[in-house]
This record gives C-alpha cells, structure tokens and sequence, in this order.
C-alpha cells in the first residue's frame, strides 16, 4: 500500500484505540512501520482570523504528542475520509487517481477526521517532504499534517459490504491477470483472497505489532487483504503486457473496480475502530 495511505491509516486506528483503552501504554505505537521512513511528524491548527492568511499554530511535534493532545482536547472518535479527484478525466489531460497512486503525493485525498461528542470537527490532510535526503537510517521524509474546521465524517461502508465488493473486484483482476500469464500479480490477488477468508497467507510476511492487531478479526482480514491488492504503484507490471485496445479497456474496467474496492476497504476497516456516535 501507499506509504502516506498506510500511515493516516494507523494514525486512526491507534487513535481510536487510545481513545477507548486509555491505560494501555500502546509500546507498538512509536516503532510502528508506518512511522519507519519519517524523520519528522508533526502536527499544527491552521488558525484563521479575520480578513488574514490562516497561521498555523503546532499543536503536537510527535505522533505520541498528538495521541496525548487528542485525549485531553476531548475528542471522541477520529475517522478516515476518501476523496476523489478524478470524476471528469479528460484524455490527455487528467490521469485517473488509480494511476497517480503510483507516483509519491498522487491519486485520491485522504483525511482524518478527529470529531468531539458536541458535532466539532476538524479535517487533518497531510504534506510530504523529502526533508533529509542524506539521512543514513532512511527516515528521508518529513510529514506534517494540518488541520482545518470540518464537519463531521461519514463513516463509510460496513466491514461485511466492504468485504463482499474487494472479494470480487479481486477475483475479477486475478482472472485478468492468469488468463494473461501475468504470474506475479496472480500471485499477489490469489494472495490478497487468502487473507481476505482468513487461509494461511500463501506469501508470508513478517507482521511487527501494531494498530492492525487492534481490529476485530474481520476488519483486520479485510485491512490485510486491500493492502496485498493495492498493485496501483506497480505500472511496470502491466506495461509489458500486449494487449489490443479491447483488451486494455477489459484491464482499466477491472482495474477501476479494485481501486474503488481496495479504497472503500481501507476505509471500512480503519472506520470499524471508531467509537460510535
């Protein structure tokens, strides 16, 4: 998956967690993966006054700063949004998100959302810098989310609808892809339905502790399952095919319905530990 994607991802999950298990010291939370390539992350208020450019005000310079800030600020829940940005694709002119996934800062807006139990609400969107591009340990980046007024965020799809749609967006692509002989990607979606129904993973990897093991069973399935079918940044892939126009247009109608699917998972899955309203 997406490394910006990933990492709002288990900022709300672990988010939420803290919200409803405030003694759990969460050791997981600082070594999480999603933090692994960042040498900074931190977090300000955008503050607009009157007739003047908003200011922004640093709320947190850490992640266990923000989680700390959240609890005392009384927020009650924090939850993913998904924004498109490609409706109207103009050929020639506008790339579909699915594609400009695949390029750092591309494809579709992602939010948080941090909400309080009297309708306040504000919308966290992030921006990514390669701020230490000499950094030994490979922390190269430097994130920073700002937060703005919002209104509260729908939570999405349920676990169970979201489950049905990736199943068969996935089933879909892994056809494509053996009746093409395109054997890494196979692999990848038969893979991804493996993890989706709970089966032994067929490309086992090494899973450290982290906001995932916080979800139900079913959302972390599913969680697991869109992240082993996000094959969007993979354009090296299928550019080898030959393919007949027919043909491509078969690929980009399947592969449109998995993006639609794998996002609409990530956000079920990730929404599924918010507290309810």
């Amino acid at each position: 998956m997406d490394g910006e994607v990933a990492q709002v991802a288990a900022l709300v999950i672990s988010a939420n967690y803290r919200l409803t298990h405030p003694d759990d010291p969460m050791r997981w939370f600082a070594t999480q993966r999603a933090f692994a390539r960042c040498g900074s992350i931190s977090f300000d208020l955008a503050a607009k006054r009157r007739r003047q450019k908003p200011t922004l005000v640093p709320m947190a310079e850490t992640p266990p700063a923000w989680l700390d800030q959240l609890a005392r600020s009384g927020t009650a829940r924090v939850l993913l949004g998904f924004e498109r940005q490609d409706e109207e694709v103009i050929p020639g002119e506008t790339i579909p998100d699915r594609i400009a996934a695949g390029f750092a800062g591309g494809g579709s807006l992602w939010t948080m959302t941090t909400e309080t139990d009297d309708g306040r609400a504000l919308g966290w969107r992030a921006a990514w810098k390669a701020a230490y591009p000499s950094a030994r340990d490979g922390r190269i980046w430097a994130v920073r989310y700002t937060a703005t007024a919002a209104t509260p965020q729908p939570p999405g799809r349920d676990v169970e609808s979201a489950t049905t749609e990736l199943r068969h967006a996935l089933a879909e692509m892994s056809e494509f892809a053996w009746s093409h002989d395109v054997k890494e990607a196979n692999m990848r979606f038969t893979s991804a339905l493996a993890l989706l129904e709970g089966a032994p993973d067929p490309m086992p990897i090494a899973h450290p502790e982290g906001p995932a093991n916080t979800l139900s069973e079913p959302a972390r399935r599913l969680l697991d399952a869109a992240q082993r079918g996000w094959m969007f940044d993979n354009m090296e892939l299928w550019g080898r095919l030959k393919l007949d126009e027919p043909q491509w247009r078969d690929h980009a109608r399947r592969a449109e319905a998995l993006y639609d699917a794998v996002t609409a998972a990530v956000v079920a899955a990730v929404n599924s530990s918010a507290p309810p309203r």
